[in-house]
This record gives structure tokens, C-alpha cells and sequence, in this order.
């Protein structure tokens, strides 16, 4: 029986061991065969990346909620490194640049090599060339096939097989990518726009171009490009420098900034707040979630206080009068540019601001090369940064100056015989004989004996302190930044020339001369702080904040007092009477009648200057002043550079901002006949 027993026991252990190892054979077979495929997913590798959804920029309107920039959608290329296959990151750049190539769009190169043999520098030997020698790591001597050589070497770029034209390809880019900084956390635009062809080429060889990738988002679009442009400003992307100032702030390399003007200045408000979403791909490229983790803020956007339409007639006053000196006028035939700022006389608001030469802000953007080629500087903006003298426009400082101060009152007579003699050793001349002339017509005659005078007594420090409080020599806060200029000084006279002041240069001072420079903003200033009895406003051009598309106003700008001059002894009524005789004289001689102020319902006032503008001898003409003269509503500065006759824009810019009817005079040919015309 024990026999028995043992041989049942084992025949049992023997089956079950056969049971055993049919019940492994039967799940070995439902995990290879029946969930496979469900494993071999787990075990493939899943990338995930993070990508910038880059924030629309906010819109900027004119005074009358007209766009004038905006946005537009585009196609962008873009390299993600999460999916970029590193050993083969050359070859997919290659395939990517030529589907680019084929549909004839551009890409981001900066590379200043030719992209054909024979090879070629694309720019001239200099700082700019030496630095790219530099990041390639070749000598200041090398030749461009030396740095082509480098390239290659710089990024690990397989040549067997590959044209030399290939190779500067693949090199361009992969040294745009470095200069670009290229990496997880940002990503590489490798063309900014491309058609809806290329979009579809790209998505069509995606499995064959991992880590190419295509994104919608938007370009700046410039509806209103020759209007205000110095004023509106323009984008363009992330420079080195202020990538490094900006990191932190949450910039990437694939934001773009507003480089000057409005785009520039207000930044922060039009910028917006960028998105992310995160997306899963598989080792095969297959995309497996893609989902918004942060969503993207539009940016706010910015009213100004200019009207358009009013900008564009100031621009064409300035260049119909430039364009009539050029062509007609007896003098000021050289005058080759100017500058005219206008402000609303009871709040500060810039009206309008031109320059001249101008350009076109669309072409400045496409092709910035061509803009800085043309003559006369147009993207200078001599309205803020275009520092001149200022004249005799100054002689209502020092009037108001001596007026205030008890040194001068209303029947104060000059005692002017064409010399001032006070001094043996310096004796300057005057323009005329005005013996027996009070304050009033000393402005209107602009006698300068009557001015060296009162500036004399007065004395450089007073001037000096007096002239600050109209703005000069210091920054007015407008939006846009702009030069402060500065008034003459012995610190700064000893500073400039390393020679101590001397009296006679207080003479010059007090009638504009030396070393004072004011901006247009600045004589425009000056006008508004004499028409508000001593109360200086602060510019500004952005009227007020709203939500993106102008539905919600989220701030509005209010006047703010810069500076306020106590008026002692009726001294801003005094100068005004003067002001308004100086604008009489318009009519003087008969032939410039038709300059005159004949029609308007109220006085103006002006005071003109002839400064110069260096010692050769050439002169420039400014004026400034404010109208109605009783109840001012707007205050205006103008610089004309070796031109003549500013004082007969005048009519023309209350023609424009208060009556709105200016008209010029033209030929058959377009010729300016006279750049005013009466309705």
C-alpha cells in the first residue's frame, strides 16, 4: 500500500506541475500576444513639452478710437528641443529649410556669409564682423571658408554627402538657435510667417521633421504707417542686451518689444501676459495630449491724444512750408528740416507733433536699411530729441523774469541806439534804433539792447533759475522720453570751453543765445506755461488705457501741474500784450499781407526768434506761442533748421487744430504755390 501511495502522490505532483506550467504557457501567450501591445506602449519613452503661447499686443488707437496699429494672424515655423532628436538634429534642420526654400519663404539667419560659392562676407570688415569671427571661434584673419570650415566643426555637422551650400545652411541656423538660446524652456522661431502651402508641407513631413512644429499667432500690423510715426514707434524681437535686462521679468528670446515711441513707452500696458500649453508626444511623434496649462492675456490698449487727421495736415504744413522755401521763398531756400509741436493749452495733451523729413513706419520695419539711407535722418525725431536754440523766443522769459522781480515795469522805456555800451570791452549791436520803447514793444520789436540789458541786471543765476521753471534744461516727463536740453551757465560754460563766464555772455543769454537748447516740446512748453499765467502743465500723448478691443476704459490721464510761476505785477499780461503786438507785425511789409491773421475772431500771440545755429553763420527760425491769445485753447513750438519764416505757419496750425480748414496753394504740377490758401 505504501508503494501504491507513493506512486499516486508523485503522479498527482506530476500533473500539477503540468497544470503549472500550461497556465504559464497561457499568460506568457495573453501578455506577448493579447495585451502586447498595451505593455510595449508603457515602455516606450513619452517626451512632454512645455510651449509659449505668446500674448496678442495691445492695439493703439487715435483720439478719435481710430486704429492706427494693430495686430494681424500669422504662420510661424518654431524647433522645440524636447522633440528634436539631437544626433539628428542637422539633417531634420536641412529637410525643414528646404521646404522653406521650396515654397520661397524666408528664415532666421544672421550668419554674414553668402548662402551660394563663392562664398562671401555680406558685411564690411569692422566690430560686427570681428565678433561673429569671434562666436565661431576663428581668428580675426580667417576667411569666409575658414568660418564656413568652423561652423561645421562648432556643430558637429556630418559634410560627407552635404554640399558646401548645405553645410552654410545647417550652420546659419544651428548659429542663429545659440545666439537665440535655444533649450527647453525656449524655443527657436525658425521663420516668422509663412504662407498656408507651407503650413501644410510642414504638418504633411512631421513624422520625418521631429521637433519642427507650426503655431498661429500674431504679427504687428501698422494700418496708419505716415502718420505720427515717431510718435507710435515699432516692435521687433528680443535683442542680447535686453534679453539679459528683461529674463527675469518673464521675457523670452521668442517675445518681441517695442523698440521706441508708444511701443517702447508703454510696453508694460500694450505687452499682454503669455500662455502655456503642454503637450505629449511618443518616441514616434505621435502627439498624444495637448492642453492649455495657462491661459494667454491679451494686452491692453492705448488712446492717444493726437487725431490723425489733424497729425497728418500738421505734417503736410510743415513740408508745403519747407517744400515753398525750397522752391519759392526769397530766403530759407536751404532749410532742409523742422519740427512743429502743438498742445493743448489747458491741459498739456500733444495735439499733434511733426517732423520733417518723415518716412513710412511699414517700410522702416521691412526694410530698416533703406530708411537710414535716405537723406536728412527721417526717423530722427527732432521733436524730442532735436536741441536748438532758441532766440529770441526766450526775450519772453526774460521779460517776465524782470517784470516779476521789480526790475522792469510796464512803461520801463529802452534806451536803444543800435550798440549797447554799458561795457567798454563788449559792446554788442541791436537789429534797428527803438529809443524810448516800453517792455511791450521791446518784444514786439525783439530790441535786443532792451533784453541785454535787463539780463544784466538780472544776472546768470536768475535767468538761470527763472528759465528752469519753463522747462528748461530738464526732462518734461513726456511718454516718449525726449532730450531736456539745458540753459546756459557758468558751470556749464566752464564745462563745455574749460574757461571761466564771462558778464558779456549774460547779454547773450537773456536773448537766447550761448549755450541754451530747448526742444520743440520745449518752446511748446513754454507757450503753454505763458499762456497759463506762470502754470506749467506736463505733456503727454496717451490719452487713457483701455481693455484690448476698446470696450472698458481702464485708466484715463489726468493734467498734471509741472511747475507753477507766481504771477506778481501783471507780469504774463504784460508779456502777452507783447506777444499779440508781435503777431501784428505780420502784416508788415505789404507783401507778406497774405500772412497775416485777417478773418480771426480773436488776438494771437507769438514771439519769433532767429537763433543761430552755429558759428558759420547759418541761422535757424523758431516761433512760439498760443491762440486765442484771450482764452487759450492751444500752445504751439516750431524749430525751421537753417530755414526762415516760421512765424507764417501760424495761421496754418489754427487753421488746422481750431478752425480745421487749412488749404494750400498748388499747381497743376504739385507744385506748393504758397502753402496757405483762405476758405
Amino acid at each position: 500500500m505504501n508503494g501504491i501511495s507513493i506512486i499516486i502522490r508523485r503522479i498527482f505532483l506530476v500533473l500539477l506541475i503540468f497544470v503549472f506550467l500550461f497556465l504559464c504557457i497561457v499568460r506568457l501567450i495573453s501578455l506577448q500576444i493579447v495585451e502586447g501591445e498595451q505593455y510595449l506602449s508603457q515602455t516606450e519613452v513619452n517626451y512632454t513639452a512645455t510651449q509659449e503661447m505668446i500674448a496678442t499686443r495691445g492695439q493703439i488707437f487715435d483720439s478719435t478710437g481710430m486704429v492706427m496699429t494693430t495686430n494681424r494672424p500669422v504662420y510661424k515655423v518654431i524647433l522645440q528641443k524636447a522633440f528634436l532628436p539631437v544626433r539628428s538634429q542637422n539633417e531634420i534642420i536641412l529637410k525643414a529649410v528646404g521646404v522653406l526654400q521650396q515654397k520661397g519663404e524666408k528664415w532666421n539667419d544672421s550668419v554674414p556669409i553668402t548662402y551660394t560659392r563663392p562664398f562671401e562676407f555680406t558685411i564690411p570688415d569692422g566690430d560686427e564682423l570681428l565678433a561673429f569671427k569671434e562666436r565661431v571661434i576663428v581668428n580675426p584673419a580667417a576667411t569666409v571658408d575658414n568660418c564656413i570650415s568652423a561652423l561645421a566643426k562648432k556643430y558637429n555637422i556630418d559634410t560627407v554627402g552635404l554640399t558646401p551650400e548645405q553645410v552654410r545652411l545647417i550652420g546659419g541656423v544651428r548659429y542663429e538657435m545659440e545666439k537665440k538660446d535655444f533649450s527647453y524652456e525656449n524655443r527657436f522661431t525658425l521663420a516668422d510667417e509663412v504662407s498656408v502651402d507651407t503650413v501644410i508641407m510642414i504638418k504633411e513631413l512631421g513624422v520625418k521633421m521631429p521637433g519642427v512644429d507650426v503655431v498661429e499667432e500674431s504679427a504687428r500690423d501698422y494700418v496708419v504707417t505716415s502718420v505720427a510715426p515717431h510718435v507710435l514707434g515699432s516692435v521687433g524681437y528680443i535683442s542680447p542686451e535686453e534679453y539679459a535686462d528683461l529674463k527675469s521679468d518673464g521675457y523670452s528670446y521668442n517675445d518681441t518689444i517695442g523698440k521706441y515711441g508708444i511701443e517702447s513707452a508703454m510696453e508694460s500696458v500694450l505687452r499682454g501676459t503669455n500662455g502655456e500649453r503642454t503637450i505629449v508626444r511618443s518616441s514616434k511623434g505621435v502627439a498624444l495630449s495637448d492642453m492649455i496649462t495657462k491661459e494667454v492675456v491679451a494686452g491692453n490698449s492705448v488712446k492717444l491724444t493726437i487725431n490723425a487727421k489733424e497729425q497728418n495736415t500738421l505734417q503736410e504744413i510743415l513740408a508745403n512750408h519747407i517744400n515753398w522755401l525750397n522752391n519759392t521763398a526769397d530766403r530759407g531756400q536751404d532749410c532742409d528740416a523742422g519740427a512743429v509741436v502743438v498742445l493743448n493749452a489747458k491741459t498739456g495733451a500733444v495735439l499733434g507733433m511733426a517732423t520733417y523729413p518723415t518716412y513710412d513706419l511699414k517700410q522702416s520695419v521691412e526694410d530698416y536699411a533703406s530708411v537710414m539711407a535716405l537723406e536728412g535722418s527721417p526717423m530722427f525725431n527732432r521733436c524730442t530729441n532735436g536741441v536748438y536754440r532758441p532766440g529770441s523766443a526766450f526775450k519772453t522769459i526774460t521779460a517776465a523774469d524782470g517784470l516779476i522781480t521789480g526790475y522792469i515795469d510796464r512803461s520801463s522805456k529802452c534806451i536803444c541806439t543800435g550798440k549797447y555800451t554799458f561795457y567798454s570791452d563788449y559792446q554788442p549791436k541791436c537789429t534797428g534804433y527803438h529809443y524810448g520803447y516800453d517792455v511791450v514793444n521791446c518784444l514786439k520789436w525783439s530790441c535786443n539792447i532792451f533784453f541785454y540789458d535787463l539780463g544784466r541786471r538780472l544776472g546768470i543765476d536768475e535767468l538761470y533759475d527763472f528759465a528752469t521753471k519753463f522747462g528748461y534744461g530738464t526732462d518734461l516727463g513726456l511718454e516718449i522720453g525726449g532730450l531736456p536740453g539745458q540753459m546756459s551757465s557758468p558751470d556749464l560754460y566752464e564745462k563745455l570751453r574749460g574757461e571761466p563766464w564771462d558778464d558779456g555772455n549774460t547779454l547773450q543769454a537773456a536773448i537766447g543765445q550761448m549755450d541754451t537748447l530747448v526742444t520743440p516740446v520745449h518752446l511748446a512748453v513754454q507757450a503753454i506755461t505763458l499762456a497759463n499765467n506762470g502754470v506749467r502743465y506736463k505733456p503727454y500723448v496717451v490719452d487713457s488705457v483701455w481693455d484690448y478691443d476698446m470696450s472698458e476704459m481702464l485708466y484715463k490721464t489726468e493734467p498734471q501741474v509741472a511747475a507753477v510761476i507766481e504771477d506778481k505785477n501783471d507780469a504774463f499780461a504784460i508779456v502777452r500784450e507783447g506777444m499779440i503786438a508781435v503777431s501784428t507785425l505780420v502784416n508788415w511789409p505789404t507783401s507778406s499781407a497774405q500772412w497775416n491773421f485777417d478773418g480771426l475772431p480773436y488776438s494771437v500771440a507769438i514771439k519769433t526768434g532767429t537763433p543761430e545755429a552755429d558759428s558759420a553763420g547759418t541761422y535757424n527760425s523758431t516761433v512760439m506761442g498760443y491762440y486765442p491769445a484771450e482764452d487759450p485753447q492751444i500752445a504751439f513750438g516750431v524749430v525751421l533748421e537753417n530755414g526762415e519764416y516760421s512765424r507764417y505757419m501760424v495761421r496754418n496750425i489754427i487753421d488746422c487744430f481750431v478752425y480745421h480748414n487749412y488749404e494750400p496753394d498748388m499747381d497743376e504740377n504739385g507744385i506748393i504755390i504758397s502753402p496757405w490758401k483762405r476758405k
